[in-house]
């Protein structure tokens, strides 16, 4: 059904329109592979970290992904803050997310919640970069931070909220006599209501009309959860999957999985809900010991040995075994119960043997003498980049705010050619529903005789989307009255009204188009 992962990752660079993201997300976790991978689409450009197949950075210059820009954008820090502790972040050189801790504005464990969702935007913006071109390095520098993103999760979410469709009607084709399985003993993502209850219905072998039917979803929404699926090694043509068991083998054994509550699964989040055992004073209810562990967790890889451990370089072997055995205490796995808390543990756990191996070790631990002092020389010896250079690196990121507001004057000023171009960069960085709207009135304004149905076709997917979207409703309005669909009119004033009652302009505009519906 697809390409082999090993086929995929033959060659170094390619085009997405050829190879879908997902393909290259799913090859590069079976393989294992530890990159850098880079994509890169006119002005906008990604660079994501992949460790042993799972991605554990990634980079742009799209401002919104930023950090501080995401943190802004969730409330979670205000922009006067945002602005000061970016200066203070480029003058000391130390990481925005350590100074926003530092400074009390937010905890540890809320930060690396909100760098995992910052990183879960980033990545899944990229399954619509459909005319990207991508590049596989080998070399990589391991990330500072300790973020892990769930590939599976990533993958079925990608392909079923954000892939466009045609790209997936394009790259998952067959006919509609072939008929799919669950295929057993694979262990795949959480599943929410809705993508249990197709997946449930593979117990059945359908066709896919069949499959829509007992799932009860439109065909958008089956053939994206379906491909999500087959990608994954869930499911597949029911020969494949026979093909595949022994010959000896009795009826497929298929557990049940009830629907429950409808979810909305973060990729990278790994929850399990089991029984808690009794008698034993786990750490987990405790914020202050929670906090202290993701704050640890999340600096730990940006630091040598003597900073892990927490020692001088001219520590004694009685002193450095009682630091690391006080660390190992402090935040031993059998401290935690949760499995996300417990598996951060264990990587410091993992991170402290390490250190206290490398500075037991006499070679060892003179080398990392040796690093230190290089790098304190490098600092000396090489001035850094003045706070305005490296500021005026900062404004080069793209900003889709500041180019709507550039298409916004020339729509004021009539220059409609003009503001769909900045209303395009916009949407390229930041394809929010507001943005999508503007640009979908200013194509129609263009060219109102030729461009009405796309933009009807472009307002309404906005709509979708995102149904409170008052402009949305408003430019549908208008754009079906000069279609001459005064009916759809009069309803997209209506509820352009019912989300801004105090804009009187809608009552007129209805009015008008239900007298030109009665004629």
């Amino acid at each position: 059904m697809f390409s082999t992962p090993a086929q995929v990752l033959r060659q170094r660079e390619g085009a997405l329109a050829e190879t879908p993201f997902a393909l290259l997300l799913h090859a590069l976790s079976v393989e294992e592979r530890t990159c850098t991978l880079e994509l890169k689409v006119r002005q906008r450009e990604k660079r994501i970290t992949f460790e042993d197949g799972a991605p554990v950075a990634s980079s742009s210059n799209l401002l919104h992904e930023t950090l501080g820009k995401f943190l802004v954008d969730k409330g979670k820090l205000s922009e006067t803050d945002y602005q000061k502790t970016l200066a203070e972040s480029v003058s000391t050189e130390v990481p925005l997310g350590g100074l926003v801790v530092q400074k009390g504005l937010i905890s540890p464990f809320d930060l690396y919640k909100q760098m995992q969702a910052n990183m879960a935007m980033t990545l899944l913006d990229c399954f619509r970069w459909t005319d990207a071109r991508y590049r596989l390095i080998a070399d990589i520098e391991p990330p500072d931070t300790s973020v892990r993103m769930n590939t599976a999760q990533l993958i079925l979410t990608g392909i079923t909220n954000v892939m466009p469709f045609d790209e997936v009607a394009t790259h998952f084709t067959f006919t509609d006599d072939r008929r799919f399985a669950q295929v057993p003993d694979i262990e795949g993502p959480k599943l929410s209501a809705k993508d249990a209850r197709l997946f449930q219905a593979l117990r059945f072998r359908p066709t896919f009309p069949e499959l829509m039917q007992r799932s009860g979803m439109d065909t958008d929404s089956t053939l994206r959860r379906l491909y999500a699926f087959c990608l994954l090694g869930l499911a597949d043509f029911v020969e494949e999957v026979d093909a595949r068991r022994p010959a000896s083998a009795g009826p497929v054994a298929v557990p049940f999985m009830p629907p429950g509550p409808a979810l909305t699964p973060l990729p990278g989040t790994l929850e399990t809900v089991e029984a808690r055992p009794t008698g034993i004073p786990f750490s987990d209810e405790d914020e202050a010991v929670k906090n202290e562990l993701l704050s640890v967790f999340l600096s730990h890889r940006s630091q040598d040995p003597f900073d892990l451990l927490g020692v001088p370089e001219n520590v004694q072997p009685v002193a450095l075994r009682k630091a690391f055995l006080a660390l190992a205490d402090k935040f031993s796995p059998l401290r935690f119960h949760s499995a996300d808390l417990k598996e951060k543990a264990e990587g410091l756990l993992t991170a402290y043997a390490r250190a206290y191996g490398a500075l037991t070790e006499v070679e060892q631990a003179a080398l990392w003498r040796k690093r230190r002092q290089a790098a304190r020389e490098k600092k000396v010896n090489t001035g850094r980049p003045s706070t305005a250079e490296q500021f005026r690196i900062r404004t080069d990121l793209l900003d889709a705010s500041t180019q709507f507001d550039e298409a916004m004057k020339r729509l004021k000023a009539e220059n409609f050619a003009g503001a769909f171009e900045y209303f395009e960069y916009a949407c390229d960085i930041d394809p929010k529903p507001l943005y999508r709207a503007h640009r979908a009135w200013a194509r129609y304004l263009m060219k109102p005789e030729s461009h009405g149905k796309l933009a009807l076709q472009e307002l309404q997917d906005v709509l979708k989307q995102e149904p409170g979207c008052e402009e949305g409703w408003f430019f549908l309005g208008e754009v079906s009255r000069g279609e001459g669909q005064w009916a759809q009119a009069e309803d997209a004033y209506r509820k352009a009204f019912k989300i801004n009652p105090k804009n009187r302009q809608y009552v007129d505009l209805v009015q008008e188009t239900m007298k030109r519906v009665k004629r």
